[in-house]
């Protein structure tokens, strides 16, 4: 007996996904067109030095790096995997060459970062980075994990394979990381979608959930200066001390504590999970960075100035107090076993019932005979005070994203596509009857 699968059901922020390279004599015909033979493809992501490298994610929880400059497979050049002689077929889902023809035009996939291995993702990509000061690029995906990866390429004849990022983290955000960008060469900024939470975790019998915001982090990734140091053009002459220094441990490719969150906001007005925010962050030497954020479906879109936000601020004793009972329910200890083993602490002395220094081998009379949860002092019954607490939504929440909100006029959605150029001018551009029609460009600004 078999099933069937069902057809692959599309999810809200699914869309075209095209960087678009404009010629002067065909500005709407493109340079290329490359198939990546695999699932659908999430986001594509341009070297913002290098604009001949570029990479695309995809939904098949890996994510490919091309290089314009060289020419596209043909046929495919794969490694044999013993016991065969003959070069492997696996494709695309291992990392492999495709058994078909490449693409047309330009382009080559040099690298794969390999998803569902030791240090990959397990779930769909939906977003990468490439950072302008060292080989890196920042991933991050479904399965709430922000990952950094090195970028290399030891021989373009043959795809490089990489599946043990530098940095790996799922503990920066509670739901799928929807995008990440570079903000310096150790700043990052992501944000999540909302995130579905249970009002008891603890317990079983309330299934309760509320939503919670989507949030955005900006954090700091500890361990550049440990992969790529200051003297590292004087440090890597030789092939052998390459290696040693993009080649990270367990501790970094599976769960790395090597970060520190900077601030963090919550993005407001999404009324359910598939309700999330587009966030773009757009930065350059003369002026400090930018982000804009706009909700699936809205007419207006905020402006926020990076500089202006502030710290993470601490929350108070009050209230994080939910959150520790929600840890702990069984926290409701006795409080004379408590005052006892304070003042014998006080007083270096053993706390009642245990035996001391001289009398090794021997009872105490105050020890009871028989001590639950492996000799742990007896805890009282759950109050009901307690109980409702732990119950609690957590009042601590971030605050909202400020900034300044601009609102699109409602009889111009989706006919301007405005851009802005290198020399200082804006390009408009209007869809007339179907057509892509430029308009002039405005004066400088």
């Amino acid at each position: 007996m078999c099933a069937k699968d069902p057809p692959e059901k599309l999810i809200p922020w699914d869309k075209i996904c095209v960087a678009w390279a404009l010629g002067h004599r065909a500005p709407c015909d493109p340079l290329l067109i490359i198939s990546r033979g695999s699932l659908a493809i999430t986001s594509i992501a341009v070297h913002p030095k290098r604009p001949n490298i570029f990479c695309t994610t995809s939904r098949d929880t890996t994510t490919r790096i091309y290089d314009l400059t060289l020419s596209p497979i043909e046929f495919p050049n794969n490694p044999r995997w013993p016991p065969s002689k003959e070069p492997s077929l696996a494709g695309a889902a291992h990392g492999l060459h495709m058994n078909e023809p490449e693409g047309g035009g330009l382009g080559r996939c040099i690298m794969v970062l390999m998803g569902s291995r030791s240090g990959g993702h397990s779930a769909a990509v939906l977003g990468a980075a490439f950072s302008e000061h060292q080989p890196l690029i920042a991933t991050c995906g479904m399965d709430r994990c922000v990952k950094i990866w090195a970028v290399r390429s030891d021989d373009p004849e043959s795809i490089t394979r990489e599946d043990k990022p530098l940095f790996s983290s799922s503990r920066i955000h509670k739901a799928m990381v929807l995008s990440v960008s570079w903000l310096h060469p150790d700043f990052l900024i992501t944000h999540s979608a909302p995130a579905e939470m249970r009002v008891d975790p603890v317990g079983t019998k309330n299934k309760e959930t509320y939503l919670d915001p989507g949030e955005v982090v900006v954090w700091q990734w500890l361990g550049l200066n440990r992969f790529y140091p200051p003297d590292l053009e004087n440090a890597l002459e030789g092939p052998q001390n390459k290696q040693r220094y993009r080649r990270g441990c367990a501790s970094d490719y599976q769960e790395s504590s090597s970060f520190k969150f900077i601030t963090v906001y919550s993005l407001d007005g999404a009324q359910s999970r598939d309700a999330i925010h587009h966030l773009h962050a757009f930065h350059s030497p003369f002026h400090d960075p930018l982000i804009l954020t706009a909700l699936t479906g809205s007419d207006r879109f905020q402006l926020t100035n990076v500089a202006t936000l502030e710290p993470r601020k601490m929350p108070t004793f009050s209230e994080f107090l939910p959150e520790l009972i929600r840890k702990d329910l069984q926290m409701n200890w006795d409080p004379a076993e408590v005052s006892a083993a304070t003042q014998a602490v006080e007083k270096d002395e053993p706390p009642p019932g245990e035996a001391g220094p001289s009398s090794v081998g021997s009872t105490s009379i105050n020890e009871p005979t028989t001590r639950p949860r492996g000799g742990e002092p007896p805890r009282l019954p759950i109050s009901r005070q307690h109980r409702l607490m732990a119950a609690q939504r957590p009042v601590y929440q971030p605050e909202t994203l400020p900034g300044r909100e601009i609102q699109l006029p409602g009889d111009a959605a989706a006919q301007f596509i405005v851009g802005v150029g290198t020399h200082s001018t804006i390009w408009i551009w209007k869809l007339v009857e179907g057509r892509a029609s430029s308009a002039a460009p405005s004066p400088p600004v």
